[in-house]
């Protein structure tokens, strides 16, 4: 198996390769639209992955305070529509039912592109969630003009939109930054210093609670059991707060366990629920994922535990947020540091 694997290899170079010149010389005599002389409406497109759709309202204040009179709206799917739902800025918010018909066969009858296809749009700006499903999206709404992120090497994908931005180059990024540099090439102004995400829930008082969300789909930052017992034991000798709660995706989730060491255990049915409760903590301890910026966009101090490479990368923006990071082996976190961070932010 493995010759057979030594054999393929060369030729499935040797056929990205041809791919390649083809592409180029597509491209090469593809015509451009000319950009909109006036932007009246735009869209922007962000299925899935809700810290990337928290990090995506910073940039729809920043255009909707430099551009008053333009009409937002957003393209989300069933996961993470309801983010968009707290903000005040964005004027319309549709859900996609990708899976609708045959799927990417029938994308463009799919009745939410039809209606979108009717808006005329000026501007269609995609920032991200499957490359190639994010450009057939913003091909068959067809807007008067489209943007979106440029693969790392180019391929067929990019013919689909009328422009392509390249990835920042440098360190010292954030996912948000990437976004934004998309909208900077749908030659719309941003902030050099884009505000927070925020999302708009009312809370009359936070009260002194420490909300802990373990569950992430990514099993290299699964922290063990034994490591949470220990910081939530910690919290509650050291009186670091006056209760922990336990946030989790199922009850049948192994970190149910964790209810024996004196967190208490918040069923929520839904997103909305679950934003509607940890808004009320003070500080969250998450796993890296989307309970850390949504934890974030509520006010909330949050530690981030991560065993991921690039952490830094997709951290939350925001304020009071402490990241330990791990990639190798997240258990390698000391529990003991991760409480002494906790009792830093709550003091």
């Amino acid at each position: 198996m493995r010759n057979i694997d030594f054999i393929k290899q060369p030729w499935l170079k040797f056929e990205r390769f041809i791919l390649h010149l083809c592409y180029l010389a597509i491209r090469k005599n593809v015509k451009s639209k000319a950009y909109p002389k006036h932007v009246a409406k735009i869209l922007i497109i962000r299925r899935n992955r809700l810290g990337d759709s928290i990090n995506v309202l910073p940039i729809i204040e920043a255009i909707k305070k430099n551009y008053p009179s333009i009409k937002i709206s957003v393209l989300a799917n069933q996961y993470n529509a309801e983010i968009f739902n707290y903000s005040t800025y964005i004027d319309q918010v549709y859900c996609i039912n990708e899976k609708w018909g045959l799927g990417r066969i029938t994308l463009y009858l799919n009745p939410v592109i039809r209606k979108l296809r009717r808006e005329n749009f000026d501007l269609v700006i995609g920032l991200g969630g499957f490359a190639s499903m994010l450009s057939q999206i913003s091909f068959c709404i067809k807007g008067k003009y489209s943007v979106g992120p440029k693969s790392f090497e180019g391929n067929f994908n990019d013919l689909l939109f009328d422009l392509t931005v390249k990835k920042i180059q440098g360190k010292n990024n954030l996912h948000i930054d990437e976004m934004a540099n998309i909208v900077k090439g749908a030659r719309l102004k941003l902030p050099k210093k884009l505000p927070f995400p925020k999302l708009n829930v009312t809370i009359t008082k936070k009260k002194n609670w420490l909300a802990v969300c373990p569950d992430v789909n990514r099993k290299e930052s699964c922290y063990s059991i034994e490591n949470y017992k220990e910081i939530i034991e910690y919290v509650i000798s050291n009186q670091i707060t006056t209760k922990v709660l336990l946030f989790l995706g199922s009850p049948n989730s192994p970190y149910m366990a964790l209810t024996q060491y004196g967190a208490e255990f918040q069923a929520t049915n839904n997103l909305k629920e679950f934003i509607k409760k940890i808004a009320e903590c003070r500080i969250a301890l998450t796993a890296a994922g989307g309970s850390s910026h949504i934890a974030s966009s509520l006010g909330i101090s949050v530690v981030v535990i991560s065993g991921i490479k690039n952490q830094s990368f997709w951290r939350p923006y925001g304020k009071n947020i402490k990241v330990f990071e791990n990639d190798k082996n997240i258990n390698l976190i000391y529990p003991a540091d991760i409480g002494k961070a906790l009792k830093s932010l709550t003091s």
